[in-house]
Order: C-alpha cells, then sequence, then structure tokens
C-alpha cells in the first residue's frame, strides 16, 4: 500500500458465509533491529571485503516481524458526539466529547474475534519456525466516521444520502460524519465520493 507497510493481506475483507463474523485486514512490518551491516565483529575485529558480507548475511537469516489486525466493531446508537463544557480551547470554546460505545452483537463476538486473531498469528509465526515475543490488544479506535449519521428516518438520522440535514433544508453535512458505521481500514475514498455526491445535489440546487 505505502513505503510503511510492508505488506497487507486482504484475505479476510469477506467474510465466510459459514463461519462466526469477524472481518479485519492484516498488516506486517519487518524489523530491521540487528540486521544492520557492521564494520566491527562481536570481538572487536574490523570487517572488511567477504568478512563483512558474511557477518551482514549472517544477521539477515532470520528477523523479527510487528503483525497487526484492525477488526470491524460496530457502534452502538447509544455512542454520543456532544461538547464538553468541563474541557475549552484556548478561545474558551468547548471541546468536543465522544463517548464511543460498542453494540452488543460487537461485545458478544470480541472474545471469539481475539482468538480468531491469536490462531493466525500462531501459523505465521509456525510457518517460519518462529516463535510469538509477546501480544497486546489496543482499546483505541482508528478511522472514526459518524455523528451525524445518514438515514431515511429523523428520528434515528440527522440527514439523508446527500447530506441534506432533516431539520434544516439548507444545511448539508458532507462525508465521514454521515457514515452510520466504519470499516476495519482507512475510508478516505469513501469519504470523498460522499462529499463529491453532495456537491452535486447542493450545485444542482444553487443552479435553480
Amino acid at each position: 500500500m505505502n513505503e510503511q507497510h510492508g505488506l497487507i493481506s486482504r484475505q479476510f475483507f469477506r467474510c465466510k458465509p459459514d463461519k462466526p463474523f469477524v472481518r479485519h485486514d492484516l498488516r506486517i512490518w519487518e524489523s530491521g533491529f540487528g540486521r544492520e551491516p557492521r564494520l566491527k565483529a562481536k570481538d572487536g575485529r574490523l570487517l572488511l571485503g567477504d568478512d563483512l558480507l558474511a557477518e551482514w548475511r549472517s544477521g539477515t537469516e532470520r528477523g523479527s516481524a510487528r503483525v497487526r489486525a484492525y477488526y470491524d466493531a460496530h457502534p452502538d446508537r447509544e455512542s454520543s458526539l456532544t461538547l464538553d463544557t468541563a474541557a475549552r480551547n484556548r478561545w474558551g470554546d468547548p471541546l468536543p466529547k465522544i463517548e464511543h460505545r460498542l453494540d452488543p452483537p460487537a461485545m458478544s463476538r470480541r472474545d471469539a474475534t481475539h482468538r480468531h486473531l491469536a490462531g493466525i498469528f500462531e501459523t505465521l509465526a509456525r510457518a517460519n519456525n518462529g516463535k510469538i515475543l509477546n501480544t497486546s490488544v489496543g482499546d483505541y479506535l482508528d478511522h472514526p466516521a459518524g455523528g451525524c449519521r445518514m438515514g431515511n428516518d429523523p428520528s434515528s438520522s440527522v440527514c439523508d444520502s446527500y447530506g441534506q440535514t432533516h431539520d434544516h433544508e439548507n444545511l448539508f453535512v458532507v462525508g465521514a460524519p454521515a457514515l452510520p458505521t466504519a470499516g476495519c481500514t482507512n475510508g478516505t475514498l469513501t469519504f470523498v465520493a460522499l462529499t463529491l455526491r453532495s456537491a452535486e445535489r447542493i450545485a444542482s440546487r444553487l443552479r435553480r
């Protein structure tokens, strides 16, 4: 995808119909630690020519990698985006307060999702006679979207699919805020597509 991502697998972007729902990406970064060429051997001897090349090759026979997976976790309808009067910027304006809750189905499958990912990591390690040094589970959420979700029902949504708000005819919400939920990977192109679609609708209204 780019220089920061040595390998991205999209194998799990589609869920198998006969398996529990778990949708995620898989990213692998190869570590360069301990693999740089050295001018001195461990005993302090200066390395030149073939000795230098042999030492460099020996350091690249094995290595370590960081593997990460982002998985889909859908938000609960009680999640909220409000203003925090206790936290203000330098002009005295209240800052956004985000309370993101996962919906009951996402919570119910969370442990199974973690076991699924741990199994993939173990498979990767065994494939090259390696071992897992450590694992961790992040408590943060990436690629945020929503806050002014789109929909047909004004009681459960803020705007329609073009971003036009239900209660203000001349107010549009464009891009990421209109999404009801987000995916496990970057949604930039989706945000751009929605914004262009909204722009076309706004332009058509102005031409009247």
